[in-house]
């Protein structure tokens, strides 16, 4: 039996963080009702017994937002339409100052064994900056009752960049993921960020993008140092904590995408849902899946935009059909030989996207 992935979007948030690009709305409850209705349609509607999802992924928006028993329709739903394999990855998305210690004994009752906590930062002053609705103090304590509610397998989010940030205040976040060495990291430099510094070019080439990239290898220094694996881009895990989820984008493995603005790839080829709730809802009225209309990625090409995330790299056999980009690469260094891969080296990586310009 074919494994995949499956990963369910909840789109409503208490506030939209401006950084973030998911598609994501204001919480309304009875709105959210509603949308949680039309998601057990679609998921209906996408039933595969011949799947076996070994990784669930439930994201947003805010996932934490849902009540138990709006989590446990869903969770039910998926197990009564798709086959799920033996040791599933469930995993919520969740705030800090969502969770109390009664929700995430709730959580594990209901089979997530997978916590990501939205922390973003342990220091008050980017928390600030971000207008996130928690405090350092909350995301402290997050961290500490999904520890004693049994969660073993928690990631947290980090965001680097910031104008309130300092190489000390970053270092001070990482001496607080030493005292609890949550498996998994997710490290972000995000665009979108208030500051009083000229925008930023996209690739760390002018001085406030070297001060990013010089915090982003701090990031990555201190990482390492604790044990964690460079695995991706902004991903970090200890060994063996690689985000199974995650690894089927990167991997080209099928997944399936269900709720609002959600993307699948099946059958080897890419769908993304409506991103417009009116859409998505018409378009389960009529019966009908609410895809819209896309276009294809050559699977050569979308095998490197995908693979050459990883630092590990992808086999050297991908890169066939490209070979004059690739070998131009190899001179300048942009691509090193790994075993029986070509990647980018860990040096090179914040010019990811200018690399794949070459192969685009």
């Amino acid at each position: 039996m074919k494994k995949a992935g499956l990963y369910s979007h909840f789109p409503f948030c208490r506030r939209a963080c401006f950084y973030c690009h998911f598609f994501k709305k204001a919480y309304d409850k009875d709105l959210a009702n509603r949308y949680i209705k039309y998601l057990l349609e679609e998921i209906r509607l996408r039933k595969n017994y011949e799947l076996a999802l070994d990784t669930v992924y439930v994201g947003g928006g805010s996932p934490s937002l849902l009540k138990s028993g709006q989590l446990q329709s869903i969770l039910e739903s998926v197990t009564r339409n798709f086959h799920l394999a033996a040791n599933t990855e469930i995993t919520l998305e969740a705030n800090p100052e969502d969770v109390s210690a009664q929700e995430l004994r709730v959580y594990r009752s209901l089979g997530v064994n997978r916590l990501s906590l939205g922390v973003q930062s342990f220091q008050e002053s980017d928390l600030s900056v971000l207008k996130r609705t928690h405090t350092a103090d909350q995301a402290y304590k997050s961290l500490t009752n999904a520890i004693e509610a049994g969660f073993a397998n928690i990631s947290i989010d980090l965001i680097i960049g910031l104008e309130t940030q300092t190489p000390r205040s970053l270092e001070n976040n990482f001496k607080v993921i030493e005292k609890f060495m949550p498996a998994h990291l997710s490290v972000y430099i995000l665009e979108g960020v208030p500051s009083k510094r000229p925008p930023r070019g996209g690739v760390p080439c002018s001085e406030n993008d070297d001060r990013d990239a010089r915090l982003y290898f701090q990031a990555r220094e201190s990482l390492l140092t604790l044990g964690y694996q460079h695995y991706e881009v902004s991903n970090y895990c200890l060994p063996g904590k690689a985000s199974r989820h995650n690894l089927k984008y990167w991997q080209n493995q099928p997944y399936i995408g269900l709720g609002a603005s959600a993307a699948g790839f099946l059958d080897g080829r890419d769908y993304k849902n409506f991103p417009d709730l009116k859409k998505y809802f018409a378009a389960l009225d009529r019966g009908l899946l609410p895809k819209q209309k896309t276009a294809p990625i050559r699977p050569a090409l979308r095998r490197i935009i995908t693979g050459l995330r990883l630092l590990d790299g992808i086999p050297a056999s991908a890169f066939k059909s490209f070979s004059a980009p690739t070998d131009f690469l190899l001179s300048e260094g942009f691509l090193v030989h790994h075993g029986r891969n070509l990647a980018v080296p860990p040096e090179k990586i914040l010019l990811l996207n200018e690399i794949l310009g070459y192969f685009i």
